[in-house]
């Protein structure tokens, strides 16, 4: 879910990215979550195959690289970019320098007063935003980036977007926990309320392990040894739903129950059945973290 616009130091974020092979588009996922902000693919009227793909064949990949004027359609837009006071900007690199679809990008919407911060992918070739630095005015704060490998990991991303003094603390914003519990790492979805946002308070300065055992045929229970704010409403719960009991505890469900609790969120893509074996009987450790 994108944050509200006050959620990174007064500000509202848009990570733009185009990622013709794959490689730029999960740093930007992982930026877009850790900084709760929107995420806008930049996709072309005409996608690239793999033989537009294949260089130093006068492809067209090669063919826009080398002619200046070349802009690549494309298709839809950013809805409302004047809502956003700060734009990341991925995508690979090409020939040593950004795709002519980002200049394409660049020259359709206004930057005046808006902080840019590029990120690049590349096998081996330097950081590079010439041309496309020249597209914005004066008005427009161009923040030097940085390029990344391909693969690069979620943890790098938010070092990185630490360093740029976005505000806050970027570890806290996004929506995903990652519980790891006998030798399997699930992700959660959380929701939005006072007590999610403390937990993630808590686990900033690290992951959290705690002791979990069984209770009633239907969950897993552990202390966190810290007292969370309660957001208790009446709930069916499912498997897989993360609930907080009484303020202090984890509770993971892997079948029904009716009560009063507080929603913390759910865990991803996993059966009913794959959650029963991965938390196997009997009490198990579970480590909470914010980053993989």
């Amino acid at each position: 879910m994108p944050a509200e616009p006050d959620s990174v130091s007064g500000t509202k974020v848009l990570v733009a990215c185009f990622s013709a092979t794959g490689n730029t588009m999960p740093l930007a996922e992982y930026a877009a979550d850790i900084l709760g902000a929107d995420l806008y693919e930049i996709v072309p009227q005409e996608p690239y195959t793999e033989a537009d793909l294949a260089y130093y064949t006068d492809c067209r990949a090669d063919r826009e690289q080398e002619d200046d004027a070349a802009r690549p359609a494309i298709n839809g837009g950013v809805e409302n970019m004047g809502q956003y006071d700060t734009v990341l900007l991925g995508y690979p690199i090409w020939h040593g320098r950004p795709p002519r679809i980002i200049y394409t990008f660049m020259e359709s919407y206004d930057f005046a007063d808006k902080t840019v911060i590029p990120f690049c992918t590349s096998g081996s070739s330097p950081y590079n935003d010439s041309g496309i630095k020249d597209l914005v005015g004066s008005d427009t704060t161009w923040v030097t980036g940085q390029r990344f490998a391909a693969g690069t990991s979620r943890e790098t991303i938010a070092d990185w977007l630490e360093t740029l003094e976005l505000g806050g603390n970027p570890s806290v914003e996004g929506n995903t926990l990652y519980l790891t519990v006998n030798g399997h790492t699930l992700t959660a979805t959380l929701v939005e309320n006072s007590s999610t946002q403390a937990l993630k308070e808590l686990l900033a300065d690290g992951p959290l392990t705690i002791d979990m055992r069984d209770y009633g045929s239907m969950e897993k229970v552990g202390s966190l040894g810290a007292d969370l704010p309660r957001n208790d409403e009446q709930i069916t719960t499912n498997p897989g739903d993360l609930i907080l009991y009484q303020g202090n505890s984890l509770v993971l469900y892997y079948d029904r129950n009716d009560w009063n609790f507080t929603r913390l969120g759910k865990i991803n893509d996993v059966t009913d059945q794959e959650l029963r074996e991965i938390l196997g009987t009997g009490s198990v450790s579970m480590t909470l973290a914010l980053l993989e």
